[in-house]
C-alpha cells in the first residue's frame, strides 16, 4: 500500500515538474517581437509582453532613441501611438489601437521566495518563435521601492522586454539585463513597476532617452548588488569585503549584503566570522541555497560531520546543481 501511495505521489509530482505544454503555447500569443530602427537606419530587436488590452511592456533601452517601432505577431504589424516610460527603471509600455493579442495575468512579488521555479519567454537570439528557458529565483534585491529578481532562467540578446513567469503562467517580471561571461547573472524588473506605470503613467510620443537605466550607470553609481559582481568574477575578495562592509553599513538588514560579506570572509579564510553571518542569513531566509552551500563547505573544513550531513541535505533539497557529487569540495 505504501509503495502504491509513493508511486501515486511521484506521478503527481512529475505532472507539475514543469508547466503544461498547453500553458506554454498559450503564453506565446502574449509574447511579441519588438522591432526598432534609428535615424542612422540601423535596426534592432527586443521582446515585449501584452499586459493589458492594447498595452505591451518592454524595456526602455529596446526603444531608446528609436525613429520607428513596430510589433510583429502572426504576420501582422502593429505600430504604437504612444509610450509610457520609466527610464530609470528601464520599463516602458507601448500603447496601441486595436491590438488583437491577449494580455497575460499579472502576479505579485510580495511573497516571492528564493528557489521558486520560474521560466522566461522571449525572442532572445532573434528567434522566429518565443523560446522558453527554465530556472529558479536565486536572488531578490531591494531597489528603492521595488524588488529586482535574479534568476537562473537564462536569456540572450533580444530577450530584453520578455517575460519571467511563475508556473501558473502569471507574469512576475520583465527580463531586462544580464552580466557578461559564461557564468552570467540574469536580472528582471518586477511586475510592480508595470502596475505602477499602468496606474499613473504619463503618455508621451518621445523615445529620446533622458537618462541611463540604473544598471548601465558607472559602477560606483550602481546598486550594491551589482557592484559585487566584478570582484566575484575576478576573485578580488578584499575588494568584495570592502564593498559589502559599506553595503551593510548603509543597509544593515539587507540579506544579500550579509551573504556576500560572508562569502568574502570565507574566501579570505575568516571561517568563524563567515559561519556566524551565514547562520544569520539562513535564519532570515531558510531557502538561501548559497548560504547553506558555504556552511556545508565550512563544515567540511572544520570536520564537523553532523553539520556537513545536514547542510548537504539542505543544499540538495534546494538546488542539487550546486554540489558536484564527484568533486564536492
Amino acid at each position: 500500500m505504501k509503495k502504491i501511495l509513493f508511486l501515486l505521489l511521484f506521478f503527481s509530482l512529475s505532472l507539475t515538474a514543469t508547466p503544461s505544454p498547453e500553458l506554454l503555447f498559450q503564453l506565446n500569443r502574449s509574447v511579441v517581437k519588438v522591432n526598432v530602427s534609428n535615424k542612422e537606419g540601423n535596426h534592432g530587436v527586443g521582446s515585449g509582453v501584452v499586459v493589458k488590452k492594447d498595452h505591451i511592456v518592454t524595456n526602455c533601452h529596446v526603444i531608446a532613441d528609436a525613429q520607428g517601432i513596430n510589433v510583429n505577431k502572426y504576420g501582422k504589424s502593429y505600430i504604437p501611438h504612444a509610450i509610457i516610460a520609466d527610464w530609470k527603471n528601464d520599463v516602458c509600455i507601448l500603447k496601441f489601437k486595436y491590438l488583437e493579442l491577449d494580455p497575460v495575468k499579472l502576479s505579485s512579488n510580495e511573497s516571492l521566495e528564493y528557489e521558486t521555479k520560474v521560466f522566461g519567454k522571449s525572442y532572445g537570439g532573434n528567434t522566429v518563435k518565443p523560446h522558453t528557458s527554465f530556472g529558479r529565483v536565486k536572488g531578490i534585491h531591494q531597489l528603492n521601492d521595488f524588488k529586482v529578481i535574479q534568476s537562473s532562467a537564462w536569456f540572450a540578446m533580444g530577450a530584453s522586454g520578455g517575460g519571467l513567469f511563475n508556473y501558473k503562467g502569471e507574469l512576475l517580471a520583465i527580463t531586462t539585463f544580464k552580466t557578461a561571461g559564461n557564468t552570467a547573472f540574469y536580472y528582471s524588473m518586477p511586475v510592480e513597476i508595470v502596475k505602477k506605470i499602468l496606474a499613473d503613467g504619463k503618455e508621451s510620443s518621445v523615445t529620446k532617452q533622458p537618462e541611463l537605466p540604473f544598471w548601465d550607470a558607472p559602477s560606483k553609481e550602481q546598486p550594491y548588488f551589482m557592484q559585487v559582481i566584478g570582484p566575484i568574477k575576478t576573485k578580488s575578495w578584499g575588494i568584495l569585503k570592502k564593498i559589502t562592509s559599506e553595503w551593510i553599513q548603509e543597509l544593515p538588514k539587507e540579506i544579500e549584503a550579509q551573504y556576500h560579506h560572508a562569502l568574502a570572509l570565507y574566501q579570505l579564510g575568516e571561517l568563524v566570522s563567515a559561519k556566524n553571518i551565514l547562520k544569520k542569513v539562513i535564519k532570515e531566509n531558510n531557502k538561501h541555497a548559497l548560504a547553506y552551500l558555504y556552511l556545508y563547505k565550512i563544515s567540511i573544513k572544520e570536520n564537523q560531520k553532523d553539520d556537513e550531513s545536514y547542510y548537504k541535505t539542505r543544499v540538495l533539497e534546494l538546488d542539487n546543481s550546486l554540489i558536484d557529487q564527484k568533486n564536492e569540495t
